[in-house]
């Protein structure tokens, strides 16, 4: 009961009926009403999106608002840290920077790259740049990284081919973007000829191209017939091949081939020699020592006013004495001079050997004697001071030293 006259108290205050006149008079303009809707539906919304910030200004032209102060703080100290770099000392952003506090939505703010950008383009003097490194070691400046690729491109166009791949260089080639000075940037005729020679271009090709497979040549040996005779019983006849390769290039020349495939085309044919064995006394060029054992005493040298022209093999008498290569006998007697019985064979090719001072001859002028066959005794005839053989070998009948072709010791 109480509570029920409480309330029929209260809506029965004068204040009520007078804020129902204003109500009544306000609903009759059109200013109020649209104020009273506009109020609560688009200026409350606003303001609770809107966010503090700070305005940028260059030389008093403005640049944008950011949200954080410390954005353009770090966007001036990386401009100036870059630049500072590129130019080998400090550097200062040659521009006025004021700030003021302002309101904006959310996505009105600038990010730190776009402020950078403004700022680079308000100093006047700076802009992205391309630098060029070879092995770490600066090398040029370009204006952009597009055009430092066409630099790069044109040192590697010197040494490939259109059908070249990966095509690179030796050396290890960077190219970094950086805020710097544009004054800083490299004539490119003057750095295109400074990287040319200090850049060494790698390519790779795939090549396909015919090639030769040589034949052999086989020797067919005959016992029956003499060495002169020598006859081709079957002509050769290279073979061919298509081979695909791969090609590693260094400055345009060939430093490494692969097969990647190779299809024989048609089989090489050997060619056959059948060649006669049977000793006619034509020497191989390849002698043997004329004794089995033997002290050596004296050499191929000037002695006594004359030349030796041969060398002394100490060996007791009667020591057999072979023949150092296949030949023919055409001297066999006693000299009746300082060589005693001694004997000469021509192997036919050249050469001569002499056997000198022997006891006996085994052989006569005109025999064949094979390498290694027994023709004479060894002796002290002729001029000798003791039981030994003197051994020449003589090219077109000039005499030479023996050890040029075989070793005595």
């Amino acid at each position: 009961m109480l509570l029920d006259r409480l309330i029929c108290w209260f809506w029965d205050l004068p204040c009520w009926a007078a804020l129902a006149r204003v109500c009544r008079a306000a609903a009759k303009r059109r200013a109020v009403c649209a104020a009273a809707v506009f109020l609560p539906v688009f200026f409350v919304p606003s303001a609770l999106l809107l966010h503090s910030g700070t305005l940028v200004l260059a030389n008093g032209r403005p640049l944008g608002l950011v949200e954080e102060a410390d954005t353009l703080s770090a966007a001036v100290a990386e401009i100036e840290q870059s630049a500072g770099a590129l130019a080998g000392g400090e550097y200062t952003l040659p521009v006025c920077i004021e700030t003021k506090p302002s309101y904006a939505l959310e996505d009105q703010f600038l990010t730190g790259d776009t402020l950078k950008a403004e700022l680079i383009d308000a100093s006047g003097e700076l802009d992205t740049l391309a630098v060029i490194s070879v092995d770490g070691e600066q090398a040029g400046v370009c204006r952009s990284a597009d055009e430092a690729q066409a630099l790069l491109d044109r040192v590697k166009a010197q040494y490939t081919t259109a059908t070249d791949e990966d095509a690179d260089f030796l050396q290890e080639v960077r190219v970094d973007n950086v805020v710097a000075q544009t004054s800083l940037v490299s004539d490119f005729g003057a750095l295109y000829s400074t990287l040319s020679p200090r850049l060494d271009v790698t390519a790779t090709r795939s090549v396909t191209y015919t090639e030769e497979i040589p034949y052999e040549t086989i020797t067919r040996e005959n016992d029956q017939l003499d060495q002169t005779y020598r006859a081709t019983v079957q002509e050769g006849c290279a073979g061919e091949a298509v081979v695909t390769a791969e090609i590693e290039t260094v400055d345009g020349q060939e430093h490494g081939r692969t097969i990647l495939a190779r299809t024989v085309l048609s089989d090489a044919r050997n060619e056959i020699v059948e060649v006669g064995t049977r000793n006619v006394g034509i020497g191989t060029g390849e002698f043997s020592v004329p004794l089995t054992s033997y002290t050596f005493t004296s050499a191929f040298k000037w002695r006594w006013g004359r030349l030796h022209g041969g060398v002394d093999l100490a060996v007791g008498e009667g020591t057999p004495v072979y023949a150092a290569d296949n030949g023919k006998v055409i001297v066999a007697e006693d000299s009746g001079n300082g060589y005693g019985n001694y004997i000469i064979l021509d192997h036919q090719n050249g050469f001569k050997t002499l056997y000198g001072h022997n006891s006996e001859l085994l052989v006569s002028v005109g025999d064949v004697v094979a390498k290694g066959d027994r023709i004479a005794l060894s002796g002290n005839t002729g001029n000798s001071t003791g039981p030994h053989l003197h051994f020449e070998i003589q090219v077109n009948d000039e005499k030479v030293d023996p050890q040029q072709y075989l070793t005595l010791s």
